[in-house]
């Protein structure tokens, strides 16, 4: 999947990494739990009132691409090719951004730019799957605390997170800038904080004309979370009120102006508020399964 629009003057695409597909993807009840501050009866009201019928969580992995003034920058970069962690069904469902990257007209040379939203597997290996950096021309961003986090890791982080973490760090070496919330990485595009998911964990916010986009990364993981931004994920090593405050990182911006979308590298396209209709900037009506910028909430 590609989808082309603008943000301002700020031409972007969406480009999918890939679609885990039935059974696959894990079941509502099963990532949202008590657990992650989710009550059995809350996540069924949610579903309710959402009105799709839907029992599985879309885990797509998706990269943003947006053409600055001062050239191509790639906002994650998924899991890369030949990636076999999650099993031999799963691996051709995933690992497609490069060849997509080609398919909308860019090649890896093009980029001279690529931001993480933090330093998970399927967010970086993306931008190192030969061993190398795989856009040759490229600065690499992170936030600070995330590189810092990841170098210094305890043993007690899990290996499949951690491992990929100080691989993707040596792999890119001096390339790779740590940045703070707050700084325009590129003309037009801004550090937004979002701590919780990792401890450096970032948004990215694109601004352009009066329009802006908020790209979440992995603050959250469904549509469901924009009305529950306490409801937490597997995985999310801080406690329930700093990860609300990430969530509230979209949530808070949204009642102060009624000019942003945000997109994540998760779920298909995500309205405002759920249950609502989806159009891209522009106002076209988009179908699913598409990762777009959705309307703002009232």
């Amino acid at each position: 999947m590609i989808h082309r629009f603008a943000v301002g003057d700020l031409p972007c695409a969406v480009i999918s990494d890939g679609q885990p597909e039935p059974p696959w993807e894990p079941a509502l009840e099963t990532f949202f739990t008590p657990g992650t501050g989710v009550p059995p009866e809350e996540l069924r009201a949610a579903v309710a009132a959402e009105g799709r019928g839907r029992t599985t969580v879309r885990c797509g992995y998706n990269c943003l691409c947006v053409e600055t003034p001062a050239g191509l920058t790639v906002i994650d970069t998924g899991l890369g090719r030949d990636f076999g962690g999650y099993g031999p069904e799963v691996a051709p469902l995933v690992g497609r951004f490069g060849e997509r990257l080609a398919e909308a007209g860019f090649s890896a040379a093009d980029a001279v730019a690529v931001v993480f939203t933090h330093l998970h597997e399927d967010h970086v290996r993306g931008a190192m799957w030969p061993g190398e950096p795989a856009f040759p021309r490229a600065t690499l961003y992170a936030h600070a605390a995330e590189v810092a986090f990841w170098s210094g890791a305890p043993p007690s982080v899990p290996p499949d997170q951690r491992e990929p973490a100080l691989e993707a760090i040596r792999v890119f070496g001096e390339r790779l800038r740590p940045v703070e919330y707050g700084v325009e990485i590129m003309p037009q595009v801004r550090a937004v904080e979002a701590a919780g998911h990792t401890p450096g964990h970032m948004a990215v916010l694109l601004e352009s004309r009066g329009q802006r986009l908020l790209c979440t990364g992995d603050s959250f993981h469904d549509p469901l979370q924009l009305g529950h931004p306490t409801w937490r994920t597997p995985g999310t090593p801080t406690p329930s009120g700093r990860y609300a405050a990430a969530a509230h990182c979209w949530s808070g911006r949204r009642r102060r102006t009624s000019s942003y979308w945000p997109t994540t590298c998760r779920s298909p396209a995500w309205a405002g508020s759920p249950g609502t209709a989806t159009p891209s900037p522009g106002g076209r009506s988009l179908p699913d399964p598409c990762l777009i910028p959705a309307r703002p909430g009232p």
